[in-house]
């Protein structure tokens, strides 16, 4: 599991913030948030409650002890994904790692597809210029 000075400043750079931006987001200085990622100096409550609602993430995920980012984010069809659950923790870690690496490929494949479904619209636009335009590409 991760500390929280590990996982602020994981966040932060997954989000794209400077020290800087975070603290103007927090109303205070950078220095805090150096002194927050280096283990220095530790926020009180509130400010994990505002850290946390910038990251979208829960107060267990940004102190280390989830690796979940939002474990009561609700699924369009909650029935469906607690017997997804409920089957995940069956398994052994072994095939938990098989799982998450099909899931991951599925949603490479979909990001795949999509991709294509965009480029094919696309062509369909190029088809419709004239001549001398499509030569111009």
């Amino acid at each position: 599991m991760h500390e929280f000075k590990d996982r602020l400043k994981s966040l932060r750079k997954e989000k794209g913030l400077t020290q800087v931006k975070l603290g103007a987001l927090l109303n205070y200085g950078y220095t805090a948030i150096a002194n927050y990622e280096s283990g220095r100096n530790q926020p009180g409550i509130a400010d994990l409650k505002k850290i946390a609602s910038i990251f979208d993430v829960s107060l267990d995920y940004l102190l280390g002890v989830t690796d979940i980012r939002r474990p009561y984010a609700s699924a369009e069809d909650p029935l469906l994904e607690n017997e997804f659950l409920r089957y995940f923790t069956m398994l052994n870690e072994e095939s938990q790692k098989d799982v998450l690496l099909y899931t991951q490929w599925l949603l490479e494949r979909e990001e795949r597809q999509k991709t294509a479904e965009t480029e094919a619209g696309h062509s369909h636009l190029r088809v419709a210029q004239t001549k001398k335009e499509y030569k111009k590409d």
